[in-house]
């Protein structure tokens, strides 16, 4: 397989001969039947694709039929999605598999993209460039991040913040350093990005008549726009609250003795995506200063950077694996399964028409066991330390207004994570 020129393949087929009339880039002008037999065509014929059918469809017809994508960064966490799927034919791009079929009567195709904010993106933008993807689903675990969230737990990513890029500053008045988000991420705005958390535009687009007198650029393009957090689809979020979940043992919760079972909870939250552990609690505390998450994992953000490019419905959906007040469990494959359970929920219910699927999810759409609800923000302005202790915090509220939060309020004791949650809710 030739997989030096998979990068391309997106936009060699729309020029060639002409026959293409719009961009595989833009899902708002999706490929139509003839179109999707002519990329199959390219595909097979530069040896860049081998699929296999069990009902003897054709590349083009696979490629072409709506489907809900859903991705998974681990076999474990994947392996549930396939135990549910009638499995009718496996397609290879570059190395990944995407297994097509059936989950009750909704076409999907799943794939297991790797671990690491860098193999979802490559492993989801594959499926969205290449298949017919109406929806997408990202279903994985991850570790609490919130008091009140324990493993058996699912947090639904209503946010996913980036927490991949912190700007860390030396002393000032108020502490030895402080620390805010910096910048976020840079996504080429196709689509609207109603409620996400902006923090500003990139910088104006070189050309080649100004390239040479370029330097430090000479404005904004608002084209290039910067997140540090990112909505999920307001319809997928509000089916995936239906579901209600099993009981949880307590000793997968606490990593004790107990018989007792547990009620848990799916709670629509704030997921931090980043490739870093946030154990023990007083550093958890101090990243959650500044993004008021409910699970932290590495994968979401280049899932949702990758799906809100191309305009696709998407929503992130995380079991609880383990969590910093219980630091002797871990309970992967349970968690996994319960992210499944919602997602195949989700997929069982899903229609392209059913309501408000592609609007924004909001801050009022955040669960009362949320972070964010609780504190009154995602991100923070500036999170000011004196060691790992947090001394003041500034947030833009809801409203607009700007807040300080420092010693002596009863939000600061509460927001020390000094406590367990209780056993039994």
């Amino acid at each position: 397989m030739d997989r030096t020129r998979l990068a391309v393949v997106a936009l060699l087929v729309v020029v060639l001969a002409g026959v293409l009339s719009v961009s595989v880039l833009r899902y708002t002008s999706p490929l139509n039947q003839r179109e999707h037999f002519v990329l199959s065509q390219y595909l097979l014929s530069r040896n860049l694709v081998n699929y296999s059918s069990v009902n003897g469809e054709n590349l083009s017809a696979i490629l072409s039929t709506p489907r809900i994508g859903i991705v998974s960064a681990m076999p474990m966490e994947q392996a549930p999605i396939l135990a549910a799927m009638t499995v009718q034919g496996v397609v290879n791009i570059s190395g990944y598999e995407f297994f097509v079929g059936k989950i009750g009567d909704t076409q999907v195709v799943s794939v297991r993209s790797g671990e690491k904010e860098y193999a979802v993106t490559v492993a989801t933008t594959i499926m969205d460039s290449f298949f017919n993807i109406t929806a997408a689903l990202l279903s994985g675990t991850a570790g609490a991040r919130d008091p009140n969230i324990t493993v058996g737990d699912v947090v639904l990513g209503a946010f996913v913040a980036d927490k991949s890029s912190i700007h860390y500053y030396l002393g000032n008045s108020t502490g030895n350093y402080s620390e805010d988000g910096y910048t976020g991420v840079e996504i080429v705005n196709l689509t609207p990005v109603d409620n996400g958390i902006f923090a500003g535009f990139g910088s104006a687009q070189d050309v080649p008549a100004n390239a040479s007198v370029y330097g430090y650029g000479y404005g904004e393009d608002r084209s290039y726009t910067y997140f540090e957090a990112l909505p999920a689809s307001l319809g997928l979020l509000r089916v995936a609250e239906e579901y209600s979940p099993a009981a949880t043992p307590l000793s997968y919760v606490t990593g004790g003795n107990s018989s007792a079972l547990v009620r848990s909870y799916v709670v629509s939250g704030v997921v931090g995506s980043a490739n870093q552990w946030t154990e023990p609690l007083s550093w958890m505390a101090q990243q959650n200063a500044l993004y008021e998450t409910d699970a932290g994992e590495n994968e979401g953000m280049g899932f949702a950077y990758t799906c809100t490019h191309f305009g696709i419905p998407w929503l992130v959906i995380r079991g609880i694996s383990d969590s910093p007040w219980y630091p002797s469990t871990y309970q992967g494959v349970w968690a996994a399964d319960a992210a499944a359970n919602v997602t195949l929920y989700v997929v069982r219910h899903f229609t392209e028409a059913m309501p408000l699927l592609r609007e924004k999810a909001s801050f009022t759409d955040l669960s009362s066991m949320s972070n964010a609800k609780a504190h009154g923000y995602i991100v923070a302005n500036q999170v000011y330390y004196s060691g790992l202790t947090v001394e003041q915090i500034d947030y833009t509220a809801v409203n607009g207004s700007t807040e300080a939060i420092a010693p002596g309020s009863s939000w600061y004791y509460e927001y020390s994570y000094s406590y367990k949650p209780p056993n039994i809710r």
